[in-house]
């Protein structure tokens, strides 16, 4: 496979990650005390979330801190059957009043998510809270089963399919008073992305960085599109995406350098964890959809994922590549 990766792509990644990592741990100083201080939370109690990549990491966090507001949980994971019984144990005794379940799912395996998301209807369960979370960086040129880049794969296009099979029951979940949300896990580098229409799948070279970073705008870009259709449709739900910070956890296992400055430099995962909470609980956010939000407030995406012609390019793109894993196209138009 022909690299595609340039000294100068390279540097810059690295240059605009320590600014972002820089910027983060002055306001970390600042504030002294966990981001979620202060803030008002929606009713939570006998509610059902269900996140991708809960066994571990910014995930796991997120886990436990919509526990300790009271909701019910679905783990969507890949883990062997002894880590996830050794989670629950842990959950289960941190939390014993609150309902928590890992079932699994491949994210680079279209028929796994599609069986996994008929398992979730099948289980008469509500929605309240969608976070598509699980992902992949900097990892090596793969190809799926399915034929798709790994990184679009497992960030992008497993999500989309995910939320496009469960959507009804998101729909069926919110109301006027209290509406659903669907909270995207993206990435402050979706800044130095730009979608290659003409090779999605990296088969004329690869970067990954450049994977990385496509994936993470092509999040943003669904999140933009599919809420406004749902606004347009009157759906009460909601659709936001988060830069969670830099954050030093399992992602990481692709960057050499990572383990031995991550755990004295980076965030922790905890941290990240507070930002998704924000999104998806968040009384103030409560009529807020369609925006991308880091450190608690709704921040400016880049104009690229900004752009209403390549977002419905992305848009139509994306179902051609999932029709084979969807019996119909109903609530989801070609065109928004």
């Amino acid at each position: 496979m022909i690299s595609k990766c340039t000294f100068s792509e390279v540097f810059l990644l690295y240059v605009f990650s320590a600014w972002y990592w820089f910027v983060e741990f002055i306001n970390r100083i600042f504030w002294l005390k966990s981001g979620l201080s202060g803030q008002v939370f929606l009713r939570c109690e006998g509610r059902t979330a269900l996140i991708t990549g809960g066994t571990s990491g910014i995930g796991y966090e997120t886990v436990k801190k919509l526990l300790s507001f009271g909701m019910n949980v679905i783990i969507g994971s890949k883990s062997t059957a002894e880590e996830n019984e050794r989670c629950l144990q842990l959950l289960r005794s941190l939390y014993p009043k609150c309902k928590v379940e890992i079932w699994y799912v491949d994210l680079a395996s279209m028929d796994s998510v599609k069986s996994f998301a008929e398992k979730y209807v099948l289980s008469g369960l509500p929605l309240h809270v969608l976070i598509n979370n699980a992902g992949i960086m900097f990892a090596p040129f793969e190809l799926t089963k399915d034929g798709f880049e790994s990184h679009l794969a497992v960030n992008y296009l497993s999500h989309c399919l995910l939320t496009k099979l469960l959507l009804p029951r998101i729909k069926q979940s919110g109301s006027e008073k209290c509406k659903a949300r669907i909270v995207n896990v993206s990435s402050c580098l979706h800044f130095l992305g730009e979608v290659d229409f003409a090779d999605l799948h990296s088969l004329m070279g690869y970067c990954p960085h450049q994977s990385y970073e496509q994936s993470k705008l092509c999040q943003v870009m669904f999140t933009r599109t599919l809420n406004r259709y749902l606004k347009n449709s009157g759906c009460p739900v909601l659709v936001n995406c988060i830069h969670p910070g830099i954050i030093y956890s399992n992602l990481y296992q692709y960057v050499w350098w990572a383990k031995y400055v991550g755990p004295i430099f980076l965030q922790k995962p905890d941290k990240g964890a507070e930002v998704a909470v924000y999104a998806a609980l968040s009384a103030k956010l409560e009529t807020v959809g369609g925006k991308y939000i880091e450190e608690f407030s709704v921040t400016p995406s880049s104009k690229y994922s900004k752009d209403a012609t390549l977002q419905t390019r992305l848009w139509n793109e994306t179902w051609k590549m999932l029709q084979p894993w969807l019996e119909e196209v109903d609530d989801m138009p070609e065109e928004i």
